[in-house]
Formats: structure tokens, C-alpha cells, sequence
């Protein structure tokens, strides 16, 4: 694979990174970005070749990611319009915006596939959910497999809608355990546990859980019967969870995040 990355922030590191440390077969990497110092970090840390303007990173590469944040992309798409052939496989990595707002400013037509990875992919162990356009060939997504699957799970969408889904569910979703994580940390230190034993005890319920989760045939459901107790602590915490309405607040902010997604492809094709 020879890949040219648009942006080497954070998203574009974790799926560098981790090309690298899965061993792929990456022939060469490609960085287009207008920092200096983000070019003088990813080539210190890599074998990459980095590059101030945008169109010196395309040339020769079989795929192009798309690594910006939404409001740039558009200015970054009237910048490479031209210069995408019909052969060079587009990934998007940037939330909210659809393929068809992409392919609108690419001349050449040329096969996209939009994702939404999650931070996790930092330490490999992300999700990405992904939408191929119909002109993406057979290799073209494995090529896109084999990417994300550098970072993770992928799951594969027939509707490119719900990327939307995808991006309040498990895109923002990270920020929503650690939020969880915060709030029993806060709770235990509150009720007179030392704030490091607190953090502690929250942070590694944590890893415990979802790791069991992950690798239980169970569904979560059942695992959260097992420890909840007719008339135990759990019961009785849980109680106070529903009758707070938990379950909708959470229907709320995915409903949230969905809306707020859509609505920054509206402003992103206004520009």
C-alpha cells in the first residue's frame, strides 16, 4: 500500500502508528500538513515522508485519507480537486460529512470510502464503522480494511445514514465512559475514599467490565443480572439509575450526537 494521509493530527498518528506496529505491508507513507512542527514529530517517530502542501503528497499513492477536521475539509477538497485520479482510492476519516459532498468536489470521480474510527485506535484497540461508494472495487476495500483493521474492529454499513449512528454511538462514545468513569470517581471520593483509591476503583471497574464484556459469549444483559442481587447493593443502585431515567438520558445525548452530526454536513456543504 502506498497511502498519502491529508492532516497528520491525531486520528492520522493512531492509524500511522499502528501500520507500523501491526507490520502491514505499507510501501510508503505520505503526509500532507501546514505545521511544521506536526511534520517534524510524525518524521522523527516514522519512516514517513511529510509535506507542507497538499499536492506534493498525492503523486504515485494508491490511497488518499482524508485526516482534517469537518470545517477544512471543504477548502481541502477545492485544493485537490483536480489533482485525484480515478485510480486513487479516497478515505474519509472526517465526521459528519458524506461521500457524496466529496465526490461533488473530486473531478476525476474517483472510488470513496467514508469511516469513523474512535480514539482507541491509539493503542489498537478502535472501531470503525465504514461505507463503501458502488465504484469502490473488491481490492479497494480490502485496501480499506486492511487499514482500519490496523486500529481495531471494523464493522461494514450498506447505509452511508447510518455513519451518523455510528459517530454518536461509538466516535463520541469514549468521551461518554470516561465521563462514567469521572462520576464513580467523584461519587467514592464524596463518601470519604482518598481520591487516588477512588480513581483507582472506578478505572479498573472499568477495564474489568468492558474486558469481560468483550470476550464473554454473554450478552451484557445477562452479564449485568449476574451481579445484580434481589435486595443487594447492585439492585438498589441500579434502582436509583432508572428511576433518574438513565436509559433515556442516554437515548438523549445519541439522538444529540446524531443530530449535531448531520447538521455539521449541512454546514460543511454550505461553504
Amino acid at each position: 500500500m502506498r497511502i498519502a494521509f491529508i492532516g497528520g493530527g491525531n486520528m492520522a498518528t493512531a492509524l500511522i502508528s499502528r501500520l507500523f506496529a501491526s507490520r502491514h505491508n505499507v510501501d510508503r507513507i505520505q503526509v500532507a500538513d501546514p505545521g511544521t512542527g506536526v511534520r517534524e514529530r510524525l518524521q522523527k517517530q516514522w519512516p514517513v515522508t511529510c509535506f507542507k502542501q497538499t499536492a506534493d503528497a498525492l503523486k504515485g499513492m494508491d490511497a488518499i485519507v482524508l485526516a482534517v477536521k469537518p470545517q477544512v475539509l471543504p477548502m481541502v477538497l477545492e485544493e485537490i480537486g483536480s489533482l485525484v485520479t480515478s485510480e486513487q482510492l479516497v478515505i474519509s476519516i472526517v465526521a459528519g460529512i458524506p461521500t457524496s459532498q466529496i465526490a461533488a468536489r473530486l473531478k476525476s470521480n474517483p472510488p470513496i470510502v467514508r469511516t469513523m474510527p474512535n480514539t482507541p485506535a491509539l493503542i489498537g484497540l478502535g472501531i470503525t464503522g465504514i461505507y463503501a461508494r458502488v465504484n469502490c472495487s473488491l481490492a479497494q476495500r480490502e485496501m480499506t480494511q486492511n487499514l482500519m483493521e490496523s486500529a481495531g474492529e471494523v464493522i461494514w454499513l450498506d447505509k452511508e445514514s447510518l455513519l451518523d449512528v455510528v459517530t454518536a454511538v461509538s466516535g463520541s462514545g469514549p468521551a461518554y465512559f470516561y465521563y462514567l468513569i469521572e462520576s464513580l470517581r467523584n461519587a467514592g471520593t464524596r463518601l470519604g475514599l482518598p481520591v487516588d483509591v477512588a480513581a483507582k476503583l472506578a478505572l479498573y471497574t472499568a477495564y474489568g467490565a468492558s474486558t469481560m464484556a468483550v470476550q464473554s459469549d454473554l450478552d451484557v444483559t445477562e452479564l449485568r443480572h449476574r451481579v445484580t442481587t434481589k435486595g443487594g447493593t447492585t439492585e438498589a443502585a441500579l434502582e436509583q439509575l432508572n428511576a433518574g431515567h438513565f436509559e433515556q438520558l442516554i437515548d438523549s445525548a445519541i439522538n444529540a450526537a446524531t443530530k449535531r452530526g448531520q447538521e455539521l454536513a449541512n454546514k460543511a456543504e454550505r461553504l
